[in-house]
């Protein structure tokens, strides 16, 4: 296959592109590069009106798949080819709302680069330099080297020889593929990138039982926001979120957001306030001296009951203390006997106190007191956020939060506290992260805003079925007896999960390269990338298979050189993808998976409604994914791939049997186990076991949505006076040092436990400290509403809104430091690491950056792949800087990836 691609313009597809398909078949036409000697259709002889009847074709409405919120849209079809793409009206799930991407999403469709037939590398040599000179082969052989070389290599090494890679995009298509992998071959090994909120996601389930949290926008009256551009630009359930918070904002919520660069949140905030990257625990746990130290604005309610603040701790030991009888924490009643906390009527939440012989605390004793280091004025030395400025937004806080108020919702009387602080990725891409989360959330239960009207809710914490008559789809927080604490409900599939169940029963014995077993209160397998590097370090077995599936991953963590180093050492390297992206450069046979407007797919969202932001307005929405037109060369979904390996291998049943598991599938209800799986058969089981046999699947592609409203229990946990509490003392965090410290020790690995802590603190990560000041910079990369990271930058439309941006494929630093340095905007610089790696890119200059740092869009762009002409070589990627295989930049807590990593700036003449 020819490197020879073609570039298409977005004014060029809308002007030709739309008569061209129509009568021509534009849609089938190109396998990855274009035929030699085609023409493009005459741009200048055909205009916009000309390409179609405005009021021919049909409406079919479906699912994006441009960005991992996957909202409900519809495909306008006329003779079989897509001419137009709009968000549905009908469904909660983006509210009728297409962003820049979702539109994008016809140029993926007809992209002349996309590859539809399989490929087989003909080139032994890997390299971004080597043209793996692809060669064309049908379906079975590719299938068949496939299972070959997996095969092969777990016979001669075992599953483990075996690691799978998914993107964040198709987290439904992630989940398929570990299944067939499990079942096929027993394979368990996997890793996932850096896209994700690592440290975000625990401590929501601790605190809303549930893995994604919002603040309840239609209720909330102040709301700030660390890291994230929720509302604004991106996050989960973004096209659901912009609405309400847009309406809030009118109304007058005060809108306040830390972050290192103005992005869309600060843009559109009343206060932008910049800091230093990697310090914003500093600063919350500063706004929270304020409130407990200064200003007394906290919910002492809230803290006694719905906490476990009043925990007695033994002060010599620091760990709490649980009775002896019934193995629960003790709490200190006001009659001065300490007794088991479901037996305390009036808790003491702070004093000290003389149990058993013991010196004890309360845990928000030693809470308060762990606070005064965290001044104000101390914070403004790490942060450089002026202590003015936390005293202000702390006050604005808790005036806000309206403590001691109540309210009324379909009859139940609530707490009301309308105001929430939110944070996402941005706080996550360092070290420590576990440490900033959970000093950043905990001040929602200071307040006691968590769980409350207008605070800091849960996505999707309970849920009593998707119809009132079959709750085979339900689930609600479990309790954690020994301190009445609420567990959770896993992310996607929202089954029962139970952080404190792992770190107090589990066997910390590694069993992958995740080393999963060794972070009990981890969600990613990010340590995979340390293991792989550094095998005989941690005594795992490096993986000599890679299955990579819709995803990039030599540019998906840190330095791309060591990445590919790391690549070079796989035996066979499987690619699933659209298109040939830097990572194709080193695989061995690619399988082309078609569009997601060819493809049906089974419950978009999963069980637990992952990308649906919950609250009374958005019902349990249940919307369909079916294919608008036919697969480009009968490319298939990734269903249908992992179903044809399961069914080639035999294990049909096995597969489908796990799968319906997974989605709550009924006996009844199920697809054959005999034979290879349906996907649409499939989907119709899903609809008939959680909802009923009247909204099967040939009702839902008719109608588009199903619909079931929720419940005030459902939105705010507490709503029936459910007992639970969260933790404020994290006693676990110290049961699991101990425990991780022995492994570690027993296992001869190193092994950091130095965050595995009760209360939490700041610390500094990789690059706060300026050692040589020449290199006092620190890059940042933010996303914004029209990319999604590096996935789309191939997207003509995307491409042309990039380049008409001034900060689109640029550098942008601030004002007043490039005039320090002697720089202006349009100039052409190098970013180079102490170590000598560098990236370069223009300068853009603005006052919308912190001055210690330059920002990019993106920092996974900067293409190295020709097969994506309109994207290689465009932008800056700045995480090529970040050492990706040292094991200091990780959070042994969460697997958190630090990406800071101080840089200096050449002007190239």
């Amino acid at each position: 296959m020819s490197k020879e691609s073609v570039s298409i313009s977005r004014r060029g597809f809308v002007a030709g592109a739309g008569a061209a398909a129509l009568g021509a078949g534009m849609a089938g036409t190109i396998a990855g590069c274009a035929p030699k000697g085609e023409k493009k259709p005459d741009e200048a002889s055909l205009s916009v009106q000309q390409a179609y009847d405005p009021e021919a074709g049909e409406w079919i409405p479906t699912t994006c798949n441009m960005c991992f919120n996957n909202c409900s849209i519809k495909a306008r079809v006329i003779d079989g080819v897509v001419v137009e793409l709009t968000g549905n009206p009908d469904s909660s799930i983006g509210r009728g709302h297409i962003c820049g991407k979702g539109a994008a999403g016809i140029m993926q469709l007809y992209d002349p680069n996309r590859v539809t037939k399989p490929l087989k590398r003909t080139n032994p040599k890997k390299g971004f330099d080597e043209d793996p000179g692809w060669e064309e082969i049908s379906w079975d052989e590719a299938y068949e080297l496939v299972d070959k070389h997996v095969k092969e290599a777990i016979e001669r090494s075992g599953p483990h020889a075996v690691t799978g890679m998914s993107m964040v995009a198709s987290q439904i298509g992630s989940l398929v593929r570990h299944t067939a992998l499990g079942v096929i071959y027993g394979n368990a090994e996997g890793s996932c990138s850096d896209i994700c909120g690592a440290g975000v996601h625990q401590l929501e389930y601790f605190f809303t039982g549930t893995g994604n949290a919002r603040p309840d926008y239609t209720n909330c009256n102040y709301v700030i926001q660390f890291g994230t551009n929720a509302g604004t630009a991106t996050r989960h359930g973004f096209n659901m979120t912009v609405e309400p918070f847009a309406e809030r904002r009118k109304n007058g919520l005060r809108h306040v957001v830390f972050d290192p660069h103005m992005g869309a949140a600060g843009e559109k905030a009343d206060l932008w306030v910049p800091l230093r990257p990697g310090t914003d625990a500093a600063v919350a746990l500063a706004i929270a001296y304020v409130l407990v130290h200064e200003e007394n604005l906290i919910d002492r309610e809230f803290l006694t009951n719905r906490t476990n603040g009043p925990s007695l701790v033994d002060l010599e030991t620091k760990r709490i203390v649980f009775d002896e009888k019934t193995g629960h924490s003790l709490y200190m009643d006001a009659d001065g006997a300490a007794k088991p906390y479901d037996q305390c009527s009036a808790p003491q939440l702070e004093g000290s106190f003389e149990v058993d012989g013991k010196q004890c605390s309360t845990g928000f004793t030693l809470y308060k007191e762990h606070l005064r280091t965290y001044t104000p004025e101390y914070q403004e030395g790490i942060t450089t956020v002026p202590a003015a400025t936390v005293r202000q937004i702390a006050k604005e806080l808790g005036e806000a939060a309206c403590i001691g108020q109540t309210t009324q919702i379909d009859g139940v009387t609530l707490p009301y506290r309308p105001a929430a602080v939110d944070a996402f990725s941005g706080i996550t891409r360092h070290k420590h992260a576990f440490l900033t989360c959970w000093a950043v959330f905990s001040l929602n239960n200071l307040i006691g805003a968590t769980n409350a009207v207008g605070g800091f809710c849960g996505f999707d914490p309970i849920c009593n079925g998707w119809t009132d008559s079959n709750p085979n789809m339900s689930w609600r927080p479990g309790l954690w007896e020994p301190e009445g604490l609420i567990d959770c409900a896993g992310l996607l599939l929202a089954f029962p999960n139970s952080y404190y169940k792992k770190v107090y029963e589990s066997d910390y014995t590694p069993t992958t390269m995740g080393m999963m077993e060794l972070q009990p209160i981890s969600e990613d397998n990010h340590f995979e990338h340390i293991a792989q590097a550094h095998p005989d370090l941690y005594h795992t077995q490096a993986a000599e298979v890679a299955l990579c599936y819709a995803c990039n991953p030599i540019k998906w963590w840190g330095n791309y050189d060591e990445q590919a180093e790391i690549f070079k050492g796989y035996q066979y390297v499987v690619g699933i993808d659209m298109f040939l992206n830097e990572s194709s450069y080193f695989y061995d046979v690619f399988l082309p998976e078609c569009c997601y407007l060819e493809r049906t797919e089974p419950l978009p969202h999963a069980s637990g409604n992952h990308r649906v932001i919950g609250g009374l307005e958005n019902p349990w929405t249940v919307p369909v994914w079916q294919k608008v037109v036919e697969p480009k060369d009968g490319a298939p979904s990734s269903w249908e791939l992992f179903s044809e390996l399961a069914s080639r291998a035999g294990k049909n049943a096995e597969f489908i049997a796990t799968l319906n598991g997974m989605f709550r599938v009924k006996d009844e209800y199920s697809v054959p186990l005999d034979q290879k799986l349906d996907v649409e058969a499939f989907a119709d089981s899903i609809l008939k076991s959680n909802i009923d046999e009247k909204h099967d699947f040939a009702w839902l592609k008719e109608h588009a949505v199903y619909d079931h409203p929720r419940t005030v229990d459902e939105v705010y946990i507490w709503a029936n006076g459910d007992p639970g509490r969260v933790p404020l003392y994290f006693d676990f965090m110290l049961e699991a040092k101990g425990k991780v410290e022995a492994k570690a020790a027993e296992l001869g690995i190193p092994w950091e436990t130095e965050d595995y802590q009760a209360l939490p603190d700041w610390k500094p990560g990789c690059g706060h400290e300026v050692v040589d000041h020449a290199f006092d910079i620190l890059p940042v990369y933010y996303t914004d509403a029209i990319n999604t990271d590096s996935w789309l930058m191939e997207n003509p439309y995307i491409n042309e809104i990039n380049e008409a941006n001034p900060y689109g494929y640029t550098i942008e630093i601030n004002a007043a430091t490039a005039a320090a340095k002697g720089l202006a905007t349009g100039d052409k610089v190098r970013l180079v690491t102490t170590e000598g790696v560098s990236v370069e890119g223009v300068l853009a200059t603005s006052e919308g950056v912190h001055a210690e740092c330059v920002a990019v869009i993106g920092g996974h762009w900067g293409s190295k792949s020709a097969y994506m002409p309109n994207a290689k070589d465009k932008g800056v990627p700045v995480v090529h800087l970040v050492p990706g295989q040292t094991p200091d930049r990780m959070d042994h807590v969460c697997s958190a990836f630090d990406q800071c990593v101080r840089i200096k700036i050449e002007k190239i003449a």
